[in-house]
């Protein structure tokens, strides 16, 4: 049985210098940033509407496709059960990597068949 997902909520980009990426969303796309928490590692969040946002996290280089699944290039979708979807992942053979968003909110980031990372909150 699938997992069920809630809809979408944001895309990630990994972005090696954040001031020049911010210039491109901000200056050329017009995008309006949001506020963003201190997560540890620098970056900049912006509204896509309707509840829909891109996050660019800076990185020193950028991850293969074999690296463990985290916070890379990613979509994030809701899901309505966290706890549960990751124990239908378990079941799957899914690879798991774990986070935790604001507000200790945890976090599941697995690949598909090409190494694209999916974030499921």
């Amino acid at each position: 049985m699938p997992i069920t997902i809630a809809g979408f909520h944001h895309a990630g980009f990994l972005v090696t210098d954040v001031e020049r990426a911010a210039d491109f969303y901000e200056n050329i796309l017009g995008l309006q940033a949001l506020p963003r928490p201190d997560l540890g590692f620098p970056g900049r969040w912006y509204d896509l509407k309707n509840g829909h946002q891109l996050h660019l996290m800076s990185v020193a280089e950028m991850p293969t496709h074999n690296d463990p699944p985290r916070h890379d290039r990613h979509i994030a979708l809701d899901v309505p059960d966290t706890q549960a979807t990751e124990t239908q992942l378990q079941e799957l053979g899914i690879e798991i990597g774990y986070g935790s968003g604001r507000a200790g909110r945890p976090q599941l980031f697995i690949r598909d068949p090409d190494g694209n990372t999916i974030e499921l909150r």
